[in-house]
């Protein structure tokens, strides 16, 4: 009988989900992976192995950052935001829109990092710029977790990460002291296999709990089919108002053109005012921040209407670039509102990177960190994505559409999203992105 550890990643941002297992089993997997869904939505896995490497190494200084000894030393944001866009080179889809939080994915995989060990940890911390020292990570992601949580009021980001174990499976006791004492994990042991429908009731009411009911029923029926030992869920999740509401009577339909040349209308806003605005001669910048002031949205227009190429070129190096154009100035913005959802399987991207031992169930995989019982490896990183921006910020809902332009107040530079364009939500305390993608094609439908 093979015996599985699932391990289950959720990602908020109004609706940013992420799941991941864990096998112990010595069966032998085959060279390729497919990933499908069953009746219930649910991926059907089959691991994969790869050689390859794809991360950019110039996007970081590998060796400062691996090799990093103390907490001061290592920027736990510029590794996070350097994973981002190398993994965004792999999971884009030129034609699709893109949404997901490389700070979520890059906590997560970090609860899985402190269980590994062998070269099962030299991979992971290559692909993640993860220290080799453990303790400098783990204090480094207290930090980031105490920040995130510590928001004044105006808006809500917070993030939270919960274990799941079936009652009689031993976890080591120094990485549950370390879940606990450096991620703020919560460990509850359940009767995963004599009670699993309250099982299942139990952690999808905490999703629900922490996510503000936006993911409701992340477990479905069966889940705990399997001898699932463990289930880890991390939570990230953000509401924010912009710092200047767009006027809902301003919006109304607006051609947007797409990457092959199509046209198409949509609900566009529209704004005079003072804003954080830059360009070079491949693309604008432009800041539009939420109240509180600790919260902002970058959006980065390129200059071409086909964003690939711009893409393609678009660094972590290039985007600070753009952030030290930034001024103020009177800008007039015309932006779409959008909502989609994306998904993203990642096993297969995590593989191309460099993570090969942490997939391979052949005894290959070391996590003799999280238990002493032999064989664990990760079978399954799926990312989902749901983000909506309208007038009002990220949740509020308005469909709007009236009015002309006339008699426009003076302004300096224009800013008009009507091509493809990829826009950042960063935490300016710490400089780390929380979430980022691309809007190819924008759809908007009210949020429930």
């Amino acid at each position: 009988m093979i015996n599985r550890i699932m391990l289950l990643i959720m990602l908020i941002f109004s609706v940013l989900l992420c799941s991941g297992c864990i096998e112990d089993t010595n069966a032998n997997n085959s060279s390729e992976t497919e990933i499908s869904s069953n009746s219930e939505g649910l991926p059907n896995i089959v691991i994969i192995e790869t050689n390859e490497s794809s991360v950019n190494d110039n996007t970081l200084d590998v060796d400062s950052t691996i090799y990093a000894d103390t907490v001061e030393d290592y920027d736990i944001a510029a590794a996070n935001n350097a994973f981002g866009f190398d993994i965004y080179s792999i999971i884009n889809n030129n034609d699709e829109n893109v949404c997901f939080s490389p700070y979520s994915i890059f906590t997560a995989m970090a609860i899985c990092y402190d269980g590994s060990e062998g070269s099962t940890k030299d991979q992971i911390s290559n692909v993640f710029y993860y220290p080799l020292s453990k303790p400098v990570l783990e204090g480094s992601s207290k930090e980031m977790i105490d920040t995130i949580n510590s928001n004044n009021g105006a808006y809500d980001l917070k993030t939270a990460n919960a274990l799941w174990v079936r009652e009689d499976y031993p976890l080591n006791e120094q990485y549950t002291s370390t879940v606990k004492n450096y991620y703020g994990g919560m460990i509850t042991p359940l009767d995963f296999a004599g009670q699993p429908g309250e099982s299942r009731l139990i952690i999808n009411s905490w999703v629900e709990n922490k996510t503000n009911n936006k993911i409701k029923n992340l477990l479905a029926e069966g889940c705990f089919d399997g001898p699932a030992k463990l289930i880890i869920t991390n939570a990230v999740y953000f509401n924010g108002t912009w710092l200047q509401e767009f006027k809902e009577a301003d919006t109304r339909k607006r051609v947007f053109r797409l990457s092959d040349g199509q046209e198409k209308k949509v609900d566009t806003m529209y704004a005079i005012g003072t804003y954080s605005y830059g360009k070079d001669e491949n693309a604008q910048i432009l800041e539009l921040p939420y109240r509180g002031d600790d919260i902002s949205m970058y959006i980065i227009l390129p200059s071409e209407n086909n964003i690939e190429d711009f893409e393609n070129e678009f660094t972590s190096n290039y985007y600070n670039a753009l952030k030290n154009k930034l001024n103020s100035y009177e800008v007039k913005i015309l932006l779409p509102k959008f909502t989609f959802k994306a998904r993203a399987e990642l096993n297969g991207p995590l593989q191309d990177m460099g993570i090969v031992d942490a997939f391979d169930s052949s005894d290959v995989a070391d996590f003799s960190g999280i238990s002493d019982t032999s064989g664990l490896s990760i079978t399954e990183v799926v990312h989902q994505a749901y983000i909506s921006v309208d007038e009002k910020g990220t949740e509020a809902a308005a469909a709007t559409e009236i009015a002309s332009y006339d008699s426009l107040p003076y302004y300096k530079y224009e800013f008009t999203a009507d091509h493809p364009f990829m826009f950042f939500i960063e935490d300016k305390r710490t400089g780390c992105i929380l979430f980022m993608g691309k809007v190819e094609s924008p759809e908007y439908e009210e949020m429930s």
